[in-house]
């Protein structure tokens, strides 16, 4: 299945200028060879993309059967049959964090992405990087040598263009490496092409001086490389995606030609003035492949197609998928024997579902899903001693991206794939002004963010046009009414979203940790040890969530419990 678009850039000036120049080189070079005509007009030059974002592992998902690390290298070997200087871009997140990553910490991840060009140990010239938040995973200051190893391990250039690191005792930059640099310059198709990286600012990490702002470092950089001679400006970024789209609202024939981009984890087209916004869905379930044509009038004309990556299409390349599950079957081995458990322990069953749970990052990253009430209800159900009464969970905190059919087993695999982190619960004390924000908060980063909620004890009507949510409801067994904005409400939440000390709260700055119920009892809790209780609890007959219409979208005949005016 694929999606193709095709749009033409018009040039500023300046750059005209340059190209007119350019093809007069082109002229005289041909005027050489025998045949050729002097004057004769230029020829078209395309340059060939393709690119990934937010790759946390390695195998692909649904048992290898879906994206995987093997399907991307076995389509870039399909694609470098037609284009051999193919350049393979990677839009950041991929150290962390994953459950292999816990005990590895990006190593497996490293060694993947080293084969993409079929040669671990060769360098690969045409392969790009961008650094994701997730890069950032290990922040304290004694953690710049470990990514720094990283980097100097990876057979490919890692691009960071509005990072600066801090400087070490030597007065050297704590994280430097040959193949780390702001920009690069490099062929594809006769097209040399600019690329450079931008970053979404990260808080908290030690060795970061800090994160110059995206406009001022897209304008400066894009400059830089036209300059130096580029013929195609692009952006690698991993911003969330109306920063992206604003980026290019802004700077116009200032700024880049194309943006390829990670952070949200859906595929997104997004044309702006004609430039586009790209992005894939996460763990390489889809790549985009980017055609950029440089007419012989020098006007740009940028084609991509979406390529879902699935089963024998492609059927993934046998060496990278044999170092994939070398690396599963240690990190099994491994796991169990740190946990003291058997051989086996990851297919321990915690519980099944009689109906389908919905985890797909893009389903549970932009609606109501079977998966987010029932984990929901559950934490209402584990503070109701304490009088909770609704709760909402970031769905950044939930990370299987993958559903689970009705009658399926759940296994502690599955259970350690979905929490990729510690999540302690705490009841809050709000009013139903603040929760208001918070489900604006959710909606505003519309769809494929991980601050997207999944909640218990309410309703509401998302407006993605405005990108704003309203007629919030209070979900009761009894009548049903609106939440008024001086409602007292007990909220049961994770740390993640009022703790600014461990990140940026998702945007849920409306939250603190001074509105914690210090009394109950049941703070702390960490929502993976509530879930397996739960899952334990359910018995063999297990559990059988639905979609209830917490979250109402404006879907002809679907429930919605929010009252309308």
């Amino acid at each position: 299945m694929t999606d193709t678009a095709l749009s033409t850039l018009r040039r500023p000036a300046a750059l005209i200028l340059g190209v007119v120049g350019l093809a007069l080189g082109c002229t005289l070079t041909a005027a050489k060879n025998p045949g050729a005509a002097l004057g004769s007009p230029a020829r078209d030059r395309t340059a060939t993309l393709l690119a990934i974002n937010d790759v946390y592992r390695i195998e692909g998902l649904e048992n290898g059967a879906v994206g995987g690390l093997g399907r991307v290298r076995a389509l870039r070997l399909e694609l470098e049959a037609q284009a051999p200087d193919l350049l393979m871009l990677h839009a950041g997140d991929f150290l962390f964090p994953s459950f292999a990553s816990r005990m590895y910490r990006g190593e497996q991840m490293i060694a993947a992405m080293n084969l993409l060009d079929g040669d671990g140990a060769a360098f690969d010239r045409q392969m790009f990087v961008v650094f994701g938040n997730h890069e950032f995973e290990r922040g304290k200051l004694k953690d710049a040598v470990f990514l720094k190893g990283r980097i100097e391990s990876s057979q490919f250039q890692w691009l960071g263009g509005n990072i600066t690191f801090k400087n070490g005792h030597d007065g050297r930059p704590l994280v430097s490496a040959s193949n780390l640099s702001r920009t690069a310059l490099v062929q594809s198709g006769g097209l040399k092409l600019g690329i450079f990286g931008i970053t979404i600012p990260t808080i908290g990490i030690e060795y970061v001086e800090g994160f110059a702002g995206e406009q001022a470092t897209a304008r400066e950089l894009s400059t830089l490389l036209r300059s130096q001679g580029a013929d195609v400006v692009v952006a690698l970024t991993h911003l969330p995606a109306r920063v992206d789209h604003r980026l290019l609202e802004t700077l116009g024939d200032a700024g880049p030609d194309v943006i390829v981009a990670g952070h949200d984890h859906e595929a997104m087209v997004d044309q702006v003035g004609g430039r586009f916004v790209l992005k894939a869905d996460a763990d390489a379930r889809s790549a985009n492949i980017i055609r950029i044509t440089k007419k012989g009038d020098g006007k740009l004309e940028v084609a991509h197609e979406l390529r879902r990556l699935a089963g024998a299409a492609p059927r993934p390349d046998p060496v990278v998928a044999a170092l994939a599950d070398n690396w599963q079957e240690r990190h099994a081995r491994e796991f169990c024997a740190a946990a003291k458990a058997g051989p086996d322990c990851l297919d321990e069953v915690y519980g099944r579902t009689r109906t389908d749970l919905g985890a797909e990052e893009n389903k549970i990253r932009g609606s109501e899903t079977s998966l987010g009430n029932w984990i929901a209800d559950r934490m209402i159900d584990a503070f109701k001693a304490c009088g909770a009464r609704v709760s909402f969970i970031n769905s950044g905190s939930l990370r299987l991206n993958r559903d689970l059919k009705a009658g399926t087993v759940i296994t502690r695999r599955h259970i350690e794939e979905l929490f990729a982190y510690a999540t302690p619960l705490y009841l809050l004390r709000i009013d139903g002004s603040s929760l208001m924000k918070v489900a604006d908060q959710s909606v505003r980063g519309w769809p494929g963010n991980g601050s997207w909620l999944q909640i218990g004890g309410f309703a509401y009507v998302h407006n993605p046009t405005e990108r704003t949510a309203s007629d919030l409801t209070w979900k009761a067994s009894g009548p049903s009414r609106r939440i008024a904005p001086d409602d007292a409400i007990l909220a049961v939440t994770g740390d993640y979203v009022i703790n600014p000390s461990i990140g940026d709260q998702d945007g849920y700055v409306m939250l603190n940790q001074g509105q914690i119920v210090k009394e109950c009892a049941a703070n702390g809790l960490d929502l993976k040890d509530l879930v397996v209780s739960e899952l334990k609890a359910a018995g063999p007959e297990g559990i059988a969530p639905r979609v209830e219409g917490r979250i109402c979208q404006g879907v002809p005949a679907a429930p919605c419990l929010a009252l309308k005016p």
